[in-house]
């Protein structure tokens, strides 16, 4: 059996110790996810003697191919009693131990929901490890299934005592970073806790200590250099350059290929929404209100995105409020509109009109038994002063992604950042549907595959009410940061003399 080397610092010493419900090990490729999985399976099969286990991949090939021959190499050979057949793909250890090599792809057959089920869902189990869970055949009712068969209740023979005395009833998942179902149901909602403490709907909890039943541990491919060769590292780095590196090779969940805003990130442009609206506070304030900002896109059928906001002092953009919502009427608009600028009157000035989509001011729409435009219905009947946004795509993109960058001297004392770097442009945490659209808002691409300069235009109505509110605004690389004089400074002249 090879050896298995780590840092007692890395992220595969502190998966071995983690002890939460379900176990996430994700980053880049060949960082050691699947190796770690597969010896804490093994560890679990030998401490608790009789258990059975489940080791699972997407498909029957994937799971023969990867993780089951990963597996082996690592299994001491005398400790087996039986090895897998090509009958009957389950290995048993000598303790009396099961582990299950099993594939997940769903069979096709529909229950009386219209849901499919999983072909491995027959047995409850002590623990599962699923290789690879981003695989599209995988979806989230596998992930719910999977949790609700850990119900066994094997007796722990180890000798440490913090593992728990039945069972454990563990899942343990590896996944390279993907924009799907695992993403925006397990990884999003640990990274927004971690960020802010903030626990949404998604995120698994425990109901008597609220606090996650969850662990993610993430890690570029450098973190397995001592288990790689030479080679290996320098053919993945030869491979992928740009976004592909930062997602394949560093590990990062929003790095996706083709993203328009690949600068933005859960943790680096979220703050909770209750320091948000401590900025309108006399600490923050000290005479004059912020001055108001806001934005609106508007759909009949489709959703209608209104943002409500404030600029600061470095002219920093702070995203506080607004509402994502389909079939609203103009009046039903305007009063939501109003309601959510009466919140903030006592620290934000709206002076200033909401920059809206041009096409408002064209569109004809039949009014009783005059013809007019969605924009005048809402001015001289909701009493909302607006103007027209700026609708040239790849202007708006290129300044927007200016006030997304990070820049010293914009930290912010939220993230409590000591190099002082921030973006200049923020979004309250309860503003979901944000990070939604930016993380699904991506470059089309032509027959060839290659990108082209024009979004998908899929779901991008908080994006093109963001790139409408910025038509006023300054370019952010004008925006500048100066250093406060400190009095003690000034007097250093004193010393001098």
């Amino acid at each position: 059996m090879p050896d298995y080397k780590m840092d007692k610092d890395s992220m595969h010493y502190k998966f071995f110790m983690c002890r939460k419900k379900v176990q996430m090990l994700g980053g880049g490729f060949g960082n050691g996810k699947t190796a770690a999985a597969c010896i804490k399976a093994l560890q679990l099969a030998m401490d608790y003697p009789g258990s059975n286990g489940l080791v699972a991949r997407e498909t029957y090939v994937k799971l023969n191919d990867t993780i089951r021959k990963e597996f082996y190499k690592w299994c001491p050979t005398g400790s087996v009693a039986r090895w897998p057949t090509t009958t009957d793909n389950t290995l048993i250890l000598k303790n009396g131990s099961t582990i299950n090599f099993r594939y997940i792809s769903q069979r096709g057959k529909q229950s009386s929901d219209g849901q499919t089920s999983s072909n491995l869902l027959s047995a409850t189990f002590d623990w599962v490890v699923v290789d690879q869970m981003e695989d599209p055949l995988i979806q989230y009712k596998d992930f719910l299934d999977l949790l609700g068969r850990l119900r066994g209740s094997t007796p722990y023979k180890g000798d440490d005592p913090t593992m728990p005395s039945t069972g454990p009833r563990w899942l343990i998942l590896t996944c390279n970073p993907a924009a799907n179902w695992i993403y925006n149901k397990i990884v999003k909602p640990y990274h927004k806790y971690k960020a802010t403490g903030r626990v949404t709907e998604e995120l698994l909890i425990d109901e008597e200590t609220r606090e996650p039943m969850l662990e993610l541990f993430e890690g570029s491919t450098y973190e397995n250099a001592k288990n790689l060769p030479a080679d290996f590292l320098k053919g993945l780095e030869a491979s992928y350059k740009g976004q592909m590196r930062q997602r394949y090779l560093m590990g990062d969940w929003a790095a996706y290929e083709g993203l328009v805003y690949p600068q933005f990130s859960i943790e680096t442009h979220t703050i909770p929404y209750a320091k948000m609206v401590e900025r309108l506070s006399p600490r923050f304030l000290d005479k004059n209100r912020y001055r108001g900002i806001e934005c609106l896109d508007i759909g009949v059928v489709k959703p209608s995105c209104y943002l409500n906001g404030f600029v600061d002092e470095l002219g920093r953009v702070f995203w506080i409020d607004g509402f994502y919502l389909p079939e609203l009427t103009s009046h039903q608009l305007g009063k939501r509109i109003r309601e959510t600028q009466a919140k903030y009157m006592y620290g934000i000035e709206y002076s200033e009109p909401i920059y809206a989509d041009p096409a408002i001011f064209k569109q004809s729409q039949v009014n009783g038994k005059r013809v007019t435009t969605i924009a005048k219905i809402l001015m001289e009947e909701e009493n909302l002063t607006l103007a027209a946004g700026q609708n040239a795509i790849k202007s708006g993109i290129m300044k927007v992604s200016g006030y997304l960058e990070m820049r010293e001297g914009f930290g912010y004392p939220e993230k409590d950042d000591a190099r002082n770097m921030g973006p200049a442009m923020l979004f309250s945490d309860e503003l979901d549907f944000i990070s939604d659209e930016f993380l699904s808002y991506f470059w089309k691409t032509n027959d060839t595959g290659d990108r082209i300069d024009e979004p998908n235009g899929k779901n991008d109505h908080a994006m093109d009410a963001i790139k409408y509110a910025v038509t006023r605004l300054p370019e952010a690389s004008i925006l500048m940061y100066r250093k406060p004089i400190i009095t003690s400074e000034l007097l250093k002249w004193q010393e001098m003399t």
